[in-house]
């Protein structure tokens, strides 16, 4: 049986932050902080006398650094979660990048306010749905209390959503949140160099984080892969990551003494929607807006609802959505939304979502 508390390690080498996380996790309800360390060795050392239910682990330390604790603690307690603490220079970004792509949860930035109360007040918002999301999947895992079971009748499921017809499709548009540069490799390097429309992605990650994202991908991908710039062309071929910290949406241009005109990439800092910034809601009413073909929307792992009133917009142009199936995702929340909404055409095991969606661009939209 689990414990009510989640169990928590703080692992970080800098005194000041290890005292302001141990605060903020103190005064955060059903939290039991479980001990401190300051490098990666004595973090392991901790966890082979208790394990804890979750690490927060430092990006960058002495002795053994972030990403290879990461590694020994995946190795040996699988079920222990791990939130990396980044700071906010480029080498913490990457390395932060590489850690999401082996397994790390999540990540918080460390706070570079003066406001000591705003800091700790920034980290408490961001860690409390992270323990609220560790604890309810601890609770699915524990063992229910014995019973007797009637036997009953099995329920078939439900009939599959029929496809609607649709044209063909001219781009796809992907929304994902946390476990989603994980995720993302699963996809983006699994589709074609002869893809045949551009994709754009909205990963909700802050500044210069997407750009560590964007260069990870580009490295594995056939397709180009990059960070979103204002003005930019949308060209098949491309796939386009929105900056963290700036909406992406699509600008229509026209081309002077001509009557044609070129989709271009437009960023901008509007208020967040849905407490992001980027938000795949203001991307996708953005493709409805200006694609006239249909949409392929893809909806995948991450907390929150953010893209589900998005997609219901994409419906009424025509639309047909994936979303990743809910035992393959590491937060089952964005992709359960638009499943309840009765949105979703399909739902796709990770491993799959890459061949489902070229074979769905491929032939026009259907099946």
């Amino acid at each position: 049986m689990h414990s009510a508390k989640l169990s928590v390690l703080v692992v970080d080498d800098t005194v000041v932050y290890r005292k302001i996380l141990s605060e903020v996790l103190e005064s955060i309800e059903d939290v039991q902080l479980m001990g401190v360390a300051s490098h990666g060795r004595l973090a392991l050392a901790r966890m082979e006398q208790s394990p804890a239910d979750l690490v927060l682990l430092d990006v960058e330390m002495p002795e053994m650094g972030g990403l290879e604790t990461l590694q020994h603690i995946r190795k040996r307690w699988p079920e222990t979660d791990v939130v990396m603490v980044s700071g906010t220079n480029m080498s913490s970004a990457e390395i932060t990048v590489q850690a999401l792509e082996q397994g790390a949860l999540d990540f918080i930035r460390k706070p570079e306010g003066t406001d000591p109360e705003a800091s700790r007040q920034e980290l408490r918002d961001k860690l409390r749905p992270l323990v609220r999301h560790i604890n309810t999947r601890r609770n699915m895992r524990s063992p229910a209390p014995s019973r007797v079971e009637l036997p009953q009748e099995k329920t078939p499921p439900p009939p599959p959503r029929p496809a609607l017809p649709l044209g063909q499709i001219e781009v796809v548009g992907i929304g994902v949140s946390t476990g989603g540069p994980n995720a993302l490799t699963e996809v983006i390097p699994h589709l074609p160099a002869d893809f045949p429309v551009p994709v754009l992605v909205v990963q909700h990650m802050p500044p210069s984080f997407t750009a560590s994202l964007a260069d990870h991908l580009d490295r594995r991908s056939p397709l180009r892969v990059c960070e979103a710039r204002e003005g930019e062309r949308i060209e098949v071929g491309n796939v386009y990551i929105a900056p963290g910290g700036k909406h992406m949406v699509v600008r229509r241009h026209e081309i002077p003494g001509t009557n044609t005109f070129q989709r271009i990439i437009g960023l901008n800092e509007n208020p967040p929607e849905n407490s992001c910034r980027p938000s795949v809601d203001v991307l996708f009413r953005s493709l409805a807006a200006h694609y006239e073909g249909s949409v392929a929307a893809v909806i995948m792992t991450g907390m929150g609802n953010d893209g589900c009133e998005g997609v219901r917009t994409l419906k009424r142009r025509g639309c047909r959505c994936l979303t990743q199936s809910a035992e393959t995702c590491v937060v089952y929340g964005m992709p359960m939304a638009v499943d309840e909404a009765g949105l979703s055409d399909e739902q796709v095991p990770l491993d799959l979502l890459a061949q489902r969606l070229v074979r769905l661009v491929r032939n026009g939209g259907t099946p």
